[in-house]
């Protein structure tokens, strides 16, 4: 772990460039599955290594950042009180190599998380993923996330099934944002706040429905900062952290400014990239897996 701890801060020092004031924008950054494990091809770039996620967490402690949950870091931005190197952890889809291989991690360095939870496959295999050919990649189990919350991680919804939010009829939607927070709330005995849209996909429809189901906060993928002001708290966009991605690149993503420019082309890239889905074969992906 030392060996870690010096290579992952030997890249300190980064440079944010003159007139960037990043003070106002809160880095929330996505992971994964954080396996030992080989993955298939296709995800590869999803599934880090444990001694990548290792050097990521002594880069932000040595580099004093301080790790918030989602709705700790939305709570701070009320009252204003939000620490200047803040930022959050998130882990989307609930693997059980959170509970093996993350949680030790984020443990040993003191860190806070959020976890997004697909409901529907909670002691099962992400079925959903059959077309990635990780059909058989294990998920945590009910006990294994009382265990995470025990040990102060936030846990939120990732919709019960894993759909494509933006495509599912107004029953199916209703169906998918509601049900993992009443089983979420009954299995953990806690309420739960936070929301990630699968693929980070959303509409309209579907952030209404967010918000009417109770849920205080919610995040896309965007690939920017959160601003501190003005900012959507249920369309939270966040910085995409691959398997590969180097302690250097993680700090090049801390320091990333919005900006106009880049708000812009990830608005437009989504708008394109959803009419291009809507033309497209329709896989549902909503099936219940206990059926």
């Amino acid at each position: 772990m030392n060996e870690q701890r010096s290579a992952a801060t030997s890249g300190a020092g980064f440079d944010a460039g003159p007139g960037e004031d990043l003070r106002h924008h809160l880095p929330i950054l996505m992971y994964h599955s954080i396996s030992p494990a080989s993955a298939t091809p296709r995800f590869q770039r999803f599934a880090m290594s444990p001694a990548v996620l290792a050097s990521h967490l002594a880069f932000l402690s040595a580099a004093g950042y301080q790790t918030l949950t989602v709705t700790e870091a939305m709570t701070s931005l009320d009252r204003r009180a939000l620490p200047e190197r803040s930022v959050v952890l998130t882990f989307d889809d609930g693997y059980a190599d959170f509970h093996t291989a993350a949680l030790p991690i984020l443990t040993e360095y003191r860190m806070r998380a959020t976890l997004y939870v697909v409901t529907g496959y909670v002691g099962g295999t992400a079925r959903w993923l059959a077309d990635l050919g990780e059909q058989g990649r294990p998920m945590l189990a009910w006990s294994q996330l009382r265990e995470a919350v025990a040990e102060g991680v936030e846990v939120g919804a990732h919709s019960h099934t894993h759909p494509q939010l933006d495509r599912l009829d107004a029953t199916r939607l209703t169906a998918e944002v509601r049900r993992p927070k009443a089983l979420l709330e009954d299995q953990l005995d806690l309420p739960v706040t936070s929301f990630a849209y699968p693929f980070g996909y959303r509409s309209s429809s579907s952030t209404a429905a967010v918000a009417e189901a109770g849920y205080d906060n919610a995040c896309v993928v965007d690939n920017l900062p959160a601003p501190h002001e003005g900012v959507d708290r249920h369309v939270l966009p966040r910085l995409t952290v691959n398997a590969d991605t180097s302690v250097q690149q993680l700090e090049r993503l801390l320091h990333r400014p919005p900006g106009r420019g880049r708000a812009a082309a990830a608005s437009l890239k989504r708008g394109l990239w959803h009419a291009a889905r809507r033309v497209g074969p329709f896989q549902p992906q909503w099936r219940d897996p206990t059926a």
